[in-house]
């Protein structure tokens, strides 16, 4: 199993696109503040594009915001970079052995406590914006 870093990762871009205002930023200035490889964020700004919460423009144009901070949640940024069938952090596992009287219920039997965390997942992540993201970061970094 592996730790899922799209949603920390398109946050921490998007928190940066925030601080820039209309300016556009290059995927290397991007890559240079998460630590990572340029490519890694053009596939996030592209699936942040394509959920129309920023503009990319190739070549020597960078990204920028397609709408004001206050107005995009985590959750937007969780489907837009989170692939559908893993956009749920708990669901369940394939294929558990009917033969077992485990295996032939534990579906049911988790269920309904996953649907619940999954649902408390998305309700935090929709009261959350890129705003008060970046105003957390500007108060601590600029001691306001």
């Amino acid at each position: 199993m592996n730790n899922d870093t799209r949603l920390s990762v398109a946050a921490h871009i998007l928190a940066l696109l925030s601080f820039a205002g209309k300016e556009y930023r290059s995927s290397d200035l991007l890559a240079r503040s998460v630590n990572t490889n340029a490519v890694v964020v053009r596939r996030l700004t592209g699936q942040l594009k394509k959920a129309g919460l920023v503009d990319v423009r190739r070549g020597v144009g960078g990204t920028t915001l397609n709408r004001k901070p206050e107005e995009i949640t985590l959750l937007d940024v969780y489907k837009a970079v989170v692939p559908h069938p893993k956009a749920a952090p708990f669901y369940l596992h394939q294929n558990p052995c009917c033969d077992c009287y485990i295996g032939r219920n534990i579906h049911d039997a988790l269920a309904a406590p996953f649907a619940r965390v999954n649902k408390a997942m998305e309700e935090s992540l929709a009261n959350t914006t890129i705003a008060e993201i970046a105003e957390f970061i500007r108060k601590r970094e600029f001691k306001e």
